[in-house]
């Protein structure tokens, strides 16, 4: 009974992306306009070890994805080896459940394994990002100092990761 008891019985499971979860992802994702094409792309990158592509399942079910950037687009971070968390999403109904925490904290245990002393993660600063970074910053993720990127409207939020 209780509230939790249907939460137990679901078993999360985090794990890299393999190429079926393309398909998986772009039906999971449709609405919001994420092709195949990109996580295609996402894996063609996951191969060539240029980002490491999470998938996160609940009962067989694919209900969110992240990606972790080894070397960041961002300059900042690019320019201190801060490896970068983009393009975090689970879908509306799995959210609030540690889920997004999970693939979150899968991203630093990953990066703290390839020595990596510090994460990024960046978020557009949108009321429909709003939650995004309260999630963020509840897990220690705190801004940069360089403020708002102006091309992307984006604040760039960094962590010092456990070893």
């Amino acid at each position: 009974g209780g509230p939790f008891a249907a939460m137990t019985s679901s078993s999360l499971v985090i794990r890299r992306m393999a190429f079926a979860d393309s398909e998986a992802l772009a039906e999971t994702f449709l609405e919001w306009h994420k092709p195949l094409s990109q996580f295609e792309n996402y894996y063609l990158e996951h191969l060539l070890e240029k980002r490491l592509v999470l998938v996160a399942r609940l009962d067989d079910e694919t209900v969110g994805y992240t990606t972790l950037m080894w070397e960041s687009l961002y300059t900042h971070f690019w320019r201190r080896r801060i490896p970068e968390v983009v393009d975090l999403n689970v879908w509306p109904t799995y959210q609030r459940q540690g889920i997004g925490t999970a693939l979150i904290a899968r991203c630093e245990s990953e990066a703290a394994k390839r020595g990596f002393s510090h994460l990024g993660i960046s978020v557009v600063q949108t009321d429909e990002y709003a939650k995004a970074e309260h999630l963020y910053r509840a897990l220690g993720y705190v801004p940069d100092g360089f403020g708002i990127t102006q091309e992307d409207n984006e604040l760039h939020l960094v962590k010092k990761i456990p070893d």
